[in-house]
């Protein structure tokens, strides 16, 4: 079997050392003879055993640790972020209230509130995601 390989696109090829142009000949014969179905299985079993041989290891955990990392990069940014746009829109919020609307200690106290579940929202998400992961590993 060593002067039969197969390309990417699953032609048979042959090593000049091995066979002579007779030998090609009949091989070529043999293999145009053969039914499309069988032609397909021999194809299929010649490519198994050439990855049964040639036993290569790899290794996720580096890659998912490199996408952890980054994205625990983008959720501290995200959550930064999300702090500065949640106490600016809580003030101009309370601002338009009170200035706009007459808006007494209850509406500002709702406001506040509202803003202080968004902001928590940044954290308890992504916490409560972790726990799932934890339980289920």
């Amino acid at each position: 079997m060593k002067g039969i390989s197969l390309t990417l696109n699953n032609k048979l090829v042959f090593n000049k050392e091995f066979y002579n142009r007779k030998e090609k000949r009949e091989v070529n014969k043999f293999i145009g003879g053969l039914d499309k179905k069988i032609y397909k299985t021999l194809v299929f079993t010649i490519a198994t055993f050439g990855f049964c041989t040639n036993k290569a290891y790899a290794s996720i955990d580096d890659g998912l640790k490199r996408t952890d990392t980054f994205f625990e990069q983008l959720l501290t940014i995200i959550q930064r972020v999300g702090f500065w746009v949640a106490v600016v829109g809580c003030l101009v919020e309370i601002l338009v209230s009170v200035f706009k609307k007459g808006g007494g200690q209850k509406e500002i106290i709702n406001i506040v509130f509202k803003w202080l579940l968004i902001f928590s929202c940044f954290y308890i998400v992504p916490a409560l995601f972790r726990w799932i992961a934890t339980v289920f590993i």
